[in-house]
């Protein structure tokens, strides 16, 4: 028996067993009746209760077909305008009570200011000018305090669908033969998350501190300006989480990308090599890996459109609770311009700046885990 015969004797039970297992996997796992990993559900549960909601029902279901008209559904133009507006319509008659409440303290303030010069002591008008400040300094810091807590529930619901994230995507990356994508998904996700969690969210209860300190010093003793020390408190913390952003983007993108064309790589090479050897065989797994490598592409499709979406959806509440916030103060402080009242007039105008670096803060950190599904879904399973 030659060396060539003797080779073909070799490999031939292994393209047998090869060929079995591809039937298999196309019967089993690919039927119109199969589900989704179980990391799916998973994945799901980690959203809040509010938010799952609002989702198409596909969107709640295993099988990849339903998942796949959910995620069609969910990206509509007119089903995301309508979850935008309904979003906005629930916050926003709260900010209006709040935007009459400080307009309210301003007006009180605007009267008390015309009113000192009846008054024969200048102490006692400073002491009134202190007041009101301080009213509306209390009324600040209380409202701000809740957009800190979204912001902070924010990040640690971050964290929780990304960590949710890592085996789903692991899961879907081997099923299409990405094992070394996957290993780089996961290994760039982890190093997200040990970010978020010892940087982000343990430093952003300290930025805001104090940046109201300087804005409390600021509006309640003029002769001290801290406005140039706070602006640049606020950008180099911003620069510092857009700057590792940056990197694990880099990192991520580089990894994932090179793991799935080495991967491609050595199937094609399989693939080459089982067809040359073996023809008959080498060709009906060929075709059987094309049609798994069809459906793993579905699957991919379906999940990650949906993790893109969600992600999405749940960044828009904050977003939108941040923003119009933000344009309550804005609001605010040109009533307070208009009125004179200086003082309160820089108080407004510091709140507004905070606010405008907590939304950058928390796009930010929301760029990693959309890249990273962005990937998911753009990268060509091995197999095919």
């Amino acid at each position: 028996m030659t060396v060539k015969k003797r080779w073909y004797w070799l490999i031939l039970p292994l393209m047998l067993a090869l060929l079995t297992l591809s039937a298999s996997a196309e019967g089993s796992l690919f039927t119109a009746d199969e589900q989704l990993p179980a990391e799916y559900t998973d994945f799901l549960e980690k959203f809040p209760e509010d938010l799952r909601s609002l989702l198409p029902d596909g969107l709640l279901s295993t099988a990849p077909a339903e998942v796949g008209a959910g995620s069609a559904e969910l990206g509509d133009f007119s089903y995301l305008l309508k979850t935008t507006l309904t979003l906005v319509g629930l916050r926003l008659e709260p900010c209006v009570k709040i935007l009459a409440r400080v307009i309210g303290v301003l007006l009180l303030s605007a009267i008390g200011k015309a009113l000192q010069s009846t008054l024969r002591s200048e102490g006692l008008a400073r002491a009134f000018s202190y007041c009101t400040s301080l009213v509306m300094l209390l009324l600040l810091l209380g409202e701000s305090y809740h957009s800190i807590r979204t912001v902070t529930d924010y990040l640690a619901n971050l964290q929780s669908v990304t960590s949710a994230s890592i085996p789903l995507m692991g899961a879907l990356y081997a099923m299409g033969g990405n094992a070394s994508a996957a290993v780089a998904s996961s290994t760039g996700l982890s190093l997200f998350l040990v970010v978020l969690e010892n940087i982000v969210s343990k430093s952003i209860l300290p930025f805001c501190g104090i940046c109201l300190a300087f804005s409390l010093v600021s509006s309640l003793d003029t002769s001290v300006r801290l406005r140039t020390l706070s602006d640049t408190v606020k950008r180099n913390y911003t620069t510092v989480l857009a700057f590792l952003m940056m990197l694990l983007l880099a990192m991520l993108g580089a990894q994932t990308t090179l793991g799935a064309k080495s991967d491609t790589l050595a199937m094609k090479s399989v693939k080459f090599a089982a067809g040359s050897m073996i023809p008959v065989v080498g060709g009906s797994v060929s075709e059987l890996l094309r049609t798994v490598s069809a459906s793993v592409g579905y699957m991919r499709g379906g999940v990650g459109i949906c993790g893109v979406l969600l992600l999405i959806l749940l960044l828009l509440p904050v977003l939108i609770e941040l923003w119009l916030m933000r344009l309550v103060w804005q609001i605010a402080a040109s009533v307070a311009d208009l009125l004179g009242c200086d003082a309160e007039k820089r108080l407004l105008d510091e709140f507004t700046s905070l606010h405008g670096y907590l939304i950058a803060a928390v796009a930010i950190c929301t760029a990693v885990p959309l890249f990273s599904f962005t990937l998911f879904l753009h990268c060509a399973s091995a197999i095919g």
